[in-house]
């Protein structure tokens, strides 16, 4: 790309910042260090405060003195700077995506410490090429191929459920970046894996390499990716709008369904739409595999029950309701149920808890629903979702007196604030830049 990198991102930063302070991951790479530098000039002139992430893998004996380097020269440009340590064991297999993985929720939490919604990564041109020859190379479909967006929600729930991705690169070729810091007089970190070809991704950019030099025109391919992600955008769209008519998010975390809406419609569409319900009313962090979708829809069609995907698909009294798995979060013989909330404050990926003091503790309310008085204010809730709604109990997670019901009238405690995270989820997925404000929950 000619011209200055510089002002191509401040140019970018001004339409597209999220308000308020922004993180940067920084790796010391070529392509990070450049995004660091363009930020911060964007940053001083904006008056943007500006945080700089650095993640510390572990997994060579340089690690440390390159996450040593990004801090130093974060703080010499003016900026807050932070190591993040992924620590715990490493996986023998599929360690690079367990390290993405990590990553992503190491720096998902730094920002939402540092109230950061906005995180800039420096994902250029190149490793949108790249990305779209591993995934055909894989196997995988059209969607798979989709470019990676501009502007993306954080893939991590529910650490990044606030966290926006923000990519000014995309459109800048790696060599640009790397001629322009060599003009600024910098050095950057040249990490050994990126030559390693016992990495797909190596090889894939090797071939790639290859291809271009045979006269393959990376910018076109570029294009391809991004039309196909406008592609499965509109797709999405459809999905949305399907989704406002048919799909009623209740406060307690369950879904009233339309079966003959989603029945009537395209395939394609209905199946974005359970996709999109299943996460959020299960709370979980990946999306649900083709299996549980096929199964559900079949129920669905059908009017039967089914469970899949960590969520119960059935009828009761006339209408469909799609809840949380009960066995999942109860518990079963062969694997335990859901304990108490997770660092970050949310229990079983749909709800942040607020308020929890000296003997008050949150869990599931269980199948002999222990500790509640008033029965009857479950009368409008459907007998085999009760078992995995959300209960605050005083005097002990099982054996307490409920004090506390999620979303349920009639059962709160002024003590406690319970807020529903399953809008967002539902709204993130299905249109990204989205607030999550289409269902009254009231």
């Amino acid at each position: 790309m000619a011209g200055d990198p510089a002002a191509a991102v401040g140019d970018w930063l001004d339409r597209h910042a999220p308000p308020g302070p922004l993180a940067i991951a920084c790796s010391g790479g070529s392509d990070s260090l450049a995004l660091l530098l363009a930020a911060s000039r964007w940053a001083g002139r904006a008056g943007r405060t500006l945080h700089v992430l650095t993640v510390d893998h572990g997994l060579r004996r340089e690690s440390a003195g390159e996450a040593a380097f990004v801090i130093r020269r974060a703080e010499a440009l003016g900026h807050e700077a932070h190591c993040l340590v992924w620590t715990g064991p490493k996986p023998a297999s599929g360690l690079q995506q367990a390290a993405r993985q990590a990553r992503h929720h190491l720096l998902a939490r730094a920002c939402r410490d540092a109230g950061a919604r906005g995180l800039l990564l420096a994902h250029t041109l190149d490793d949108q090429i790249e990305t779209l020859a591993m995934r055909l190379a894989a196997g995988g479909g059209w969607r798979g191929a989709a470019a990676m967006r501009p502007v993306a929600p954080s893939p991590v729930w529910p650490d990044g459920r606030d966290v926006i991705l923000c990519r000014p690169l995309l459109t800048m070729r790696r060599q640009a970046l790397r001629d322009w810091l060599t003009g600024q007089g910098e050095r950057w970190i040249d990490d050994p894996s990126n030559a390693d070809t016992r990495y797909t991704r190596v090889r894939i950019r090797q071939h790639l390499a290859a291809l271009e030099a045979a006269s393959l025109d990376i910018p076109r391919l570029a294009q391809l990716a991004g039309d196909l992600a406008a592609l499965r955008d509109a797709e999405l769209r459809t999905a949305a709008r399907l989704a406002a008519q048919a799909c009623e998010l209740l406060p307690w975390g369950g879904m009233r369904i339309d079966p003959d809406a989603l029945n009537a419609a395209a395939p394609v569409i209905r199946r974005a739409v359970l996709e999109a319900a299943v996460l959020a009313v299960s709370g979980r962090e990946s999306l649900p595999g083709r299996h549980a979708i096929v199964r559900l829809s079949t129920a669905l069609a059908a009017g039967k029950r089914a469970t899949a995907g960590g969520v119960m698909l059935a009828p009761w009294q006339g209408r469909t309701w799609l809840v949380r798995d009960p066995g999942a979060v109860t518990g079963r013989v062969d694997r335990p149920g859901i304990g108490s909330l997770d660092t970050d404050g949310v229990w079983d990926g749909r709800f942040a808890v607020t308020g929890l003091g000296a003997g008050l503790d949150a869990g599931p309310l269980g199948r002999t629903y222990d500790g509640l008085d008033r029965r009857d204010i479950l009368d409008a809730i459907p007998g085999f979702a009760r078992p995995g709604l959300l209960a605050v109990r005083e005097g002990g997670r099982e054996e307490g007196n409920v004090v506390a019901l999620a979303g349920v009238p009639g059962s709160q405690d002024s003590r406690v604030q319970i807020e529903p995270l399953q809008a967002h989820r539902f709204c993130t997925r299905l249109l990204s830049a989205a607030p999550a404000v289409w269902f009254d929950t009231d």
